[in-house]
Parts: C-alpha cells; sequence; structure tokens
C-alpha cells in the first residue's frame, strides 16, 4: 500500500497529488460551510437557544480560552445531529426539503478515514472501518476511489445541501423576523 506522501514521486506528475488536495480541500470547505448554515439556520427556530454572544458583538476578538454559553452556534453536536434536527425543522415547518443524511457518512469518512492506494501511481482510494465487534473484526464502512469525477459528484451534492439549507435559512427569517438577531 502506498501512503499519500509516497505519492511524491518525482518521475509522476505533481498535478494530480495537487488536483486531489484542492478537491479535498473544496469538499471540506463545502463540509464547514454546511455545518455553519445549519447551525444559522437552527437558531431562527421558535425555541432556539440564546445567541453566545449578543447580536451586534464581535466573537471574532474574543481569546481562545474564553467560556461562552452553549447555543446552536457553540454547541458540540455532530453533523448527524445538525442535520436530524435539521431535518425534522423543515418539514415540521414546511420550510424546505430535508437533507441527504448519507452526507454524515461522507464527512465521516474524511475525518475519521484512511487514504491510500494500493502502489505509486494508483488513483487514491478512501476507506473507512467501523469499531471492533465482539470477535475483534472491523466492518468496512466507506471504500471509494477518490478519482476527480468522484470529488466533484460528492463537492456538488454537498454544495447544493449548502444551497438548500441557505434557502430554508432564509424562509425561517421570513417565518420568525424577530430571530433574525
Amino acid at each position: 500500500m502506498a501512503n499519500l506522501l509516497l505519492m511524491h514521486d518525482p518521475n509522476q506528475s505533481q498535478i494530480c497529488l495537487d488536483i486531489h488536495v484542492l478537491h479535498l480541500g473544496k469538499l471540506v470547505g463545502n463540509f464547514q460551510s454546511l455545518e455553519f448554515m445549519l447551525r444559522a439556520f437552527l437558531s431562527k427556530l421558535p425555541g432556539a437557544l440564546p445567541p453566545a454572544v449578543p447580536f451586534g458583538e464581535d466573537v471574532y476578538s474574543r481569546p481562545v480560552g474564553t467560556e461562552l454559553p452553549v447555543s446552536d452556534l457553540t454547541s458540540y453536536e455532530s453533523l448527524d445531529d445538525l442535520i436530524t434536527r435539521y431535518n425534522f425543522a423543515v418539514i415540521q415547518h414546511e420550510l424546505g426539503d430535508p437533507l441527504d443524511p448519507s452526507l454524515v457518512d461522507l464527512r465521516d469518512a474524511l475525518a475519521h478515514g484512511r487514504i491510500s492506494a494500493k502502489q505509486d501511481g494508483h488513483t487514491l482510494r478512501l476507506l473507512k472501518f467501523d469499531r471492533p465487534n465482539k470477535s475483534e473484526k472491523v466492518r468496512i464502512t466507506f471504500n471509494e476511489e477518490m478519482t476527480e469525477e468522484w470529488f466533484k459528484s460528492q463537492i456538488s451534492r454537498v454544495h447544493i445541501a449548502i444551497l438548500d439549507a441557505a434557502k430554508s435559512d432564509h424562509e425561517a427569517m421570513l417565518k420568525w423576523p424577530q430571530r433574525k438577531k
């Protein structure tokens, strides 16, 4: 098995690795944007937690170590929890379409999976395994070749989810204008 570091073969075009890294960055960035958009949406719902920082205050000026109250922005909820809450809310309040929960599998594979190739020059593959069972065996839960087409498809899936969440966020602002702040 060749790992990502071994992919830098002087005889191989660096373009391949550069494109992989660029697409991986786009995909991770899209997931970060999706999570923020879901949190923004959830903060506008009736019964949402109060904001951690009063409206108009600059959270970015707070130093590391600052303690803030738990809010929809600061909670430690996972992407799975956020999508579950989002999907429930958009259905309950008729604010849009639910998001595909399998996006969580992709995000988890990126965060906890292993990226490698059979040998130098081969397409990198993303593998993820679950926890060992009682027999000390693990099940493969994700196994995809990270081709340029695969990256483009996944980047598009997450981008569409961001747009859907943004549309629902806008609908929530119109429905509950007092929750804007």
